[in-house]
């Protein structure tokens, strides 16, 4: 029996109105999800999608981690706090 958290399982489930957090992986270079797209969509309804040339689409790339970048960077976050990579409390903040 596979007992694994998160095993393709479903999604988490949302907290205080936010849709549930896909987790890290979701968002490594050249992942390709409908939780990239959500992400880049919410990025650029917020005002941070300068950094897309077209798109945003679903496979994670550069462009994406920019934009994620200025956004963190925008709640005052600074070093590794502002890596660019989409945690659970950036995740909740962008779709609060």
């Amino acid at each position: 029996k596979d007992v694994r958290a998160g095993a393709g399982g479903p999604e988490r489930p949302a907290s205080h109105g936010v849709p549930g957090y896909p987790g890290r992986a979701a968002f490594r270079p050249g992942a390709d999800n409908e939780y990239v797209t959500r992400l880049g969509e919410r990025l650029v309804r917020k005002g941070f999608g300068r950094s897309y040339t077209s798109g945003p689409g679903s496979r994670w790339g550069e462009a994406d981690r920019r934009a994620v970048e200025a956004f963190q960077r925008a709640q005052g976050w600074r070093g590794g706090a502002a890596d660019g990579y989409p945690g659970p409390e950036t995740w909740r903040r962008l779709f609060a």
